[in-house]
């Protein structure tokens, strides 16, 4: 399908420079990878879910201010005990086929999610729901389980949580994709659409509808899916069926993927492209965006709330040994890749951004010291010896590349001999997930919402090691730290809860099952026809509200 995005930038060129007419009502966006997924079961990166939450919906989600709000739940409540949440879900919903949305379909989007089967990120967010790991294992082998135990539906308009224990993150969790209702009915009706098999089972069926859902989406959201060509682009049309009348505030989105920033850039002076993101823009044209009329009005900033790092996988070697993984802390130069992105990064010390609640910055940070790598890899017995690391890295950014050669760099020259493969973003992912797959990988995490638990607890707690998805890719396990990560996890004083944290982040640091890189700050410029366009503190982007004259 490359060919697509090949002759859509070929005709963008024959389109000559002049200013392009602008259509009323529709948003030109543009982004360097495909979308990985319009599945929300695996839709946890940002070629994607920023697409996914357009075409769904879910109970709730985030405001401006980054709280949480009803959405499709009209009420909700929660016991004194912490531990049973109950929803009362709007009535006249529907799903872009027009049937309705009904509380069994938020019960089998989480099924979904926990199903080994579907490979999802989210599987280990919904372990507190009572049944969930008895759910996981019978999918595993007997598929005797006709539901998770704990997830009650009263009616198509009530649904109950029960948890095992109280969870302070249980409602950010129900904002993300994962927890997006989708209709079984749905699925199954896919699944007969791409067997074609008569003497198919219905268990085949299914399975065969969850694969191609990503390609069939069915949501709830502000728009319909028209049209995507993969390396090519996606359209997106405007939902009339939508249950807030009022949204979304434009006909269609159009995007078109496998384009550069530096091509992004030009469409966008030629008025092609209506938002635009500058973040991993080069030198020269950020300066010139964000400093020089006309343009430099319509910039908007704000930190990421991210982390960018070398995942270091403890269960190979070389990084079995926390001396090699302190080494290479010390080995590589971060304020030089921190000058690879003109003042919109800074060095990171541990995991948490500044900004985040329990953010420590007093937190111990390596410096660069090679002669201290070198003295760390010599007491390991790797020093000279031939130690060979492959590093993983995608093309998701411009900079990206520049560090890779960076890292070589400074790891050769403390003996380190370091291959580089670059591949695309959900290649790395995938390996980077898959246990014993990967030595060494370049990868960010963006917060989901604002919590330390969102990095620290998902990244590095024991409990979200899995042999595929896995979300704490450095496969990094310390009881002391899984101690500290569970007890804030159920601690309900909001200060004793951070203290718990900082002292998790402090231990992790010590360990050192990542390279700490740098948190970034988000630069968008917008042309002055653009109205509405949000930065939101939550999500990364919100397009239903903008208007296009």
């Amino acid at each position: 399908m490359r060919r697509f995005a090949l002759l859509l930038i070929f005709g963008l060129f024959l389109s000559g420079c002049s200013q392009a007419p602008r259509e009323p009502g529709v948003l030109h966006l543009a982004q360097q990878s495909d979308a990985s997924t319009l599945d929300p079961a695996k839709s946890y990166d940002t070629t994607s879910i920023q697409w996914v939450r357009l075409l769904y919906r879910g109970m709730v989600n985030y405001d401006s201010k980054a709280n949480i709000v009803n959405e499709l739940a009209e009420k909700r409540e929660i016991s004194p005990d912490g531990k049973t949440y109950t929803f009362w879900i709007r009535k006249g919903v529907r799903y872009h086929d027009g049937s309705p949305v009904r509380a069994t379909d938020f019960r089998y989007a989480i099924e979904r999610v926990t199903d080994p089967a579907t490979a999802s990120d989210g599987q280990s967010f919904f372990n507190t729901i009572v049944g969930s790991e008895a759910w996981i294992a019978d999918r595993k082998e007997n598929k005797k389980l006709q539901h998770i135990s704990g997830i009650e539906v009263v009616n198509d308009n009530k649904i109950v949580f029960h948890l095992t224990r109280p969870d302070a993150t249980f409602l950010n969790y129900l904002a993300l994709p994962f927890a997006f209702p989708v209709s079984q009915d749905w699925v199954k009706k896919v699944g007969q659409k791409v067997l074609s098999n008569a003497s198919a089972t219905p268990e085949e069926i299914e399975a065969a509808g969850s694969d191609a859902l990503s390609e069939n989406p069915n949501g709830c959201g502000p728009y319909k899916l028209e049209e995507w060509v993969h390396d090519g682009w996606l359209n997106l049309v405007k939902n009339p069926n939508y249950f807030q009348p009022s949204v979304p505030k434009n006909n269609r989105i159009e995007v078109r993927f496998g384009i550069a920033s530096t091509l992004q850039i030009m469409l966008f002076e030629q008025g092609q492209l209506d938002i635009i993101g500058i973040s991993d823009a080069f030198p020269p044209e950020f300066q010139r965006l964000t400093k020089q009329d006309p343009w430099q009005k319509g910039v908007m900033h704000r930190p990421t709330m991210d982390i960018r790092y070398l995942s270091l996988n403890t269960e190979l070697e070389p990084f079995k040994d926390v001396r090699v993984r302190r080494a290479f802390n010390y080995a590589i130069n971060v304020n030089r890749i921190v000058s690879l992105q003109s003042g919109r990064a800074m060095k990171a010390r541990g995991a948490l951004p500044p900004g985040m609640p329990a953010y420590n910055p007093k937190l111990f940070q390596y410096e660069y010291d090679p002669k201290k790598a070198k003295a760390l890899l010599t007491e390991a017995g790797f020093y000279k010896k031939s130690l060979k690391i492959t590093l993983d890295y995608s093309d998701g950014e411009n900079w990206y590349s520049k560090a890779a050669e960076s890292i070589r760099a400074d790891l050769q020259a403390v003996g380190v001999d370091v291959i580089l493969k670059k591949g695309r973003y959900s290649e790395v992912k995938t390996k980077a997930g898959s246990r014993k797959k990967s030595q060494m990988a370049m990868l960010g995490w963006l917060q989901d919402f604002p919590d330390p638990s969102n990095f620290l607890d998902i990244c590095f707690n024991s409990n979200k090691i899995s042999n595929e998805a896995s979300i704490n890719r450095a496969f990094y396990s310390n009881p002391k730290v899984d101690a500290l990560l569970n007890a804030g996890a159920i601690e309900t004083d909001r200060e004793k809860r951070l203290n718990l944290y900082r002292q998790a982040e402090e231990q992790i640091v010590q360990d050192a099952p990542w390279v700490f890189m740098v948190h970034t700050e988000r630069y968008i410029v917008q042309q002055s026809w653009v109205k509405g366009f949000e930065m939101n503190a939550a999500w990364a982007a919100i397009y239903e509200n903008v208007t296009v004259d």
